[in-house]
């Protein structure tokens, strides 16, 4: 990684999440719309408002084209179905929602793919020409995945960088939206697709595409996405991979390699992934979440460590009211953000395992246990399962209290430094003042209703010691 490698935001300490706009329906040309621009700001009111403020990054899908996945790896035509009846064009809807969204300290910037390239996209004559897509063993461009029902190929990263065309996307692109300002960007799936002919195998697609994240990156742009980039030759970390088919067409060895073996070839240049998988115990010791973060696959490494919810998943199952979401919305936010946050802020020292279960050890004297899903300082439990009592901040000022199934009594508070606090009931609405508390030897009392959550502020006395 080159040592100017900048960073725009701390991926383990920002909330970032997808939203899911819009899916193609090719058969009638036009665009599923599931949220619009005007429902997308309200959803980000609320979510603001349960997250008492903090820097939020949402990355808009199905934003360009008729919705997710089309066009790519084309990134410039704004979604005509997500138009606002009172703007001019839909590129004036998005930079209205871009603009209103900073009002809610949420940066809105998109979900974007340059490893597909779908049948449709309106240069695949110009990426076939320029050889910049996987060819098999007939030099001809392999359908290797099927998106929205067609045919979708993948491109081949050295090809697509030194025939210009990359950058003629991405430059377009950061002329069209805001890009650049936002400072990061999603791009998806960004996996290797080695060609057999011209052959451009492993070594040579990877060096391509970290010439494309240093662009990206020169720009003053982040790049987060999909997966932990840990290809082998010809994918054989990964004997189900669809590509495999294909690569077989090369007559080589197809032997399966641990990829624990292999290097996390995008350590350093994407700081956070949607599902960071092949990532091992020990690596979750050693890999600082400042470098690289996101939502563990492994469940019992994920109920240790936390990790970053989605909210996508939420708004896809629930709906855009917020009387259908905001319940789970800040379960998530309490149980699996909040923990995450609080844990990045220490440092990782140890690991063990036991039966299945993993017990995860930090700097001051604080234990992380798999089983039971609990948090102990110094001896004492500030999370324990889905009741949960952290700070919100790194002063320390502002707490969040949760409780899935509610708890009414004696709350420890171990990392308060005062003696005094103003307790809210968080709402999507707005908090609501709900009285005043003390703190006597590191505990608090509290009542929190069933799945709701209490802001407490501090009152900046000085603790007793």
């Amino acid at each position: 990684m080159p040592e100017e490698y900048r960073r725009n935001y701390d991926y383990s300490k920002t909330l970032w999440m997808k939203m899911f706009l819009a899916r193609p329906d090719f058969e009638h040309g036009r665009s599923e719309v599931l949220i619009t621009f005007e429902q997308a700001l309200d959803i980000i009111k609320t979510v603001d408002a349960l997250t008492q403020g903090i820097t939020k990054i949402i990355y808009l899908v199905g934003w360009q084209g008729l919705g997710h996945d089309d066009c790519y790896p084309v990134m410039e035509e704004v979604n005509p179905f997500l138009k606002r009846e009172c703007d001019e064009t839909p590129r004036d809807s998005f930079l209205w929602l871009y603009g209103e969204a900073k009002k809610y300290n949420t940066v809105i910037s998109i979900h974007g793919n340059i490893s597909d390239a779908v049948v449709q996209t309106p240069i695949f004559d110009e990426l076939r020409a320029a050889n910049a897509l996987a060819n098999d063993i007939n030099g001809e461009p392999a359908v290797l995945q099927i998106l929205n029902g067609l045919d979708c190929y993948k491109t081949s990263y050295p090809q697509l960088w030194e025939s210009g065309i990359f950058k003629r996307i991405f430059d377009r692109l950061c002329e069209v939206l805001p890009i650049r300002e936002a400072g990061t960007i999603h791009l998806d799936n960004f996996c290797i697709a080695e060609s057999l002919n011209p052959a451009t195998y492993l070594d040579e697609q990877d060096e391509a595409r970290n010439k494309m994240l240093d662009y990206i990156n020169s720009l003053g742009i982040d790049v987060t996405s999909e997966y932990t980039y840990r290809e082998a030759h010809f994918r054989n970390e990964s004997p189900s991979h669809p590509n495999r088919e294909m690569y077989a067409q090369a007559g080589e060895d197809m032997s399966e390699v641990d990829w624990r073996d292999i290097p996390i070839r995008t350590l350093g240049r994407i700081p956070a992934t949607w599902w960071t998988s092949c990532v091992s115990a020990r690596e979750c010791i050693e890999i600082p979440p400042s470098l690289y973060s996101g939502h563990l696959v492994d469940k019992a490494l994920l109920a240790v460590f936390y990790g970053a919810m989605h909210g996508e998943d939420i708004w896809l199952s629930r709906g855009n009211c917020p009387a259908d979401w905001e319940d789970e919305f800040i379960y998530q936010f309490c149980t699996l953000q909040l923990p995450y946050f609080y844990l990045n802020r220490l440092k990782r020292l140890d690991i063990e395992e036991n039966d299945g279960d993993y017990t995860a050890y930090f700097s001051e004297n604080t234990v992380s246990c798999g089983k039971g899903k609990r948090i102990v300082k110094n001896g004492i439990t500030i999370k324990d399962g889905d009741d949960v009592l952290l700070p919100l901040d790194d002063e320390k000022s502002i707490f969040i209290a949760y409780s899935k199934n509610g708890r009414s009594g004696e709350w420890n508070i171990p990392d308060a430094d005062f003696t005094k606090a103003d307790v809210y009931e968080i709402a999507a609405g707005g908090n609501k003042p709900a009285g005043t508390a003390e703190i006597k030897g590191g505990k608090i009392i509290l009542d929190v209703k069933p799945g709701k959550a209490l802001r407490i502020n501090a009152c900046f006395q000085k603790a007793e010691i």
